[in-house]
């Protein structure tokens, strides 16, 4: 998944600087004409700290010079985009949730869709650990049910790592030698790449989750797992929204350990259990 970096000291913004309100305004509009990223669907403090560090940085006294000096040098520009999200994932992350997702979410839903193809969508996938997750687990549970995963996310970079699936060793922390040998049997230069059958199941594509398009009862599950926690409270809603015209009837949103959809009754969502949220038939 693509979370924003944070840094664990920030420089004070360089004195005399513009660093305002107005320069942020004007910065985040530019951002958002030049590339598509829509700053203002992030908390705004946190994100225009994080920018300003950024620009003081690289020597430049406000977010409009900073932006001006990135459209002249795209290596700065594109520092710039990687530094703005951090791919963080792993194999099996959180393996009690995926416990709790094997044995109590799929088997009622699996049973209402009677062996039809099931369709998931890992939403802000990274570098498409989640997904391969997914296609290890329906492999092991139901090998004989068609299923579809799309994996998306807005960093292009990583998606051709998702394509490409490697695996280190802290991405196998959590996959025993039994699973590791079923479904990741080549190991070259400390990386394991994964085995045909779960990569014929797995799809990859980009998608910007502020933007949208939000396609209509397409999917059994989605996973969005600690993806918006840096969002604006407005933008999880709409977020949570289009995952709610996503979902099928029936169909079941998984998020992450860090999130609650405190209004999802408002939104539709009925709670089937925590972290688990269910669109009614």
């Amino acid at each position: 998944m693509a979370l924003p970096i944070t840094f664990s000291a920030s420089p004070a913004p360089i004195a005399g600087g513009g660093f305002d309100d107005a320069d942020y305004e004007a910065f985040i509009k530019k951002v958002q004409a030049k590339t598509g990223i829509k700053l203002a669907d992030y908390k705004p403090e946190q994100m225009r700290r994080r920018v300003s560090t950024m620009a003081a940085r690289a020597g430049h006294h406000s977010f409009v010079a900073y932006f001006g000096a990135m459209e002249r040098d795209t290596e700065l520009m594109a520092g710039f985009l990687d530094k703005m999200t951090i791919n963080v994932s792993e194999l099996l992350r959180n393996p009690n949730r995926f416990d709790e997702l094997v044995n109590k979410v799929l088997p009622p839903l699996m049973a209402h869709r009677k062996n039809t193809a099931l369709n998931f969508w890992s939403a802000g996938c990274s570098y498409g650990a989640e997904a391969y997750t997914l296609a290890m687990l329906l492999h092991e549970i139901a090998p004989n049910v068609p299923h579809r995963i799309k994996g998306t996310d807005i960093d292009t970079e990583i998606l051709a790592r998702a394509r490409d699936p490697r695996f280190n060793a802290p991405d196998m922390l959590n996959i025993s030698p039994e699973r590791r040998a079923a479904h990741f049997p080549t190991a070259a230069s400390g990386a394991w790449t994964a085995a045909a059958h779960l990569r014929s199941k797995c799809q990859f594509a980009k998608h910007d989750l502020l933007a949208g398009p939000y396609p209509k009862a397409e999917y059994d599950v989605i996973l969005c797992r600690n993806v918006v926690i840096y969002f604006t409270d407005p933008a999880k809603e709409r977020i949570y929204r289009g995952f709610y015209e996503s979902l099928k009837p029936g169909g079941v949103l998984f998020v992450g350990g860090t999130e609650r959809l405190s209004d999802h009754r408002a939104i539709g969502f009925e709670l089937q259990f925590p972290f688990f949220y269910r669109k009614p038939l």
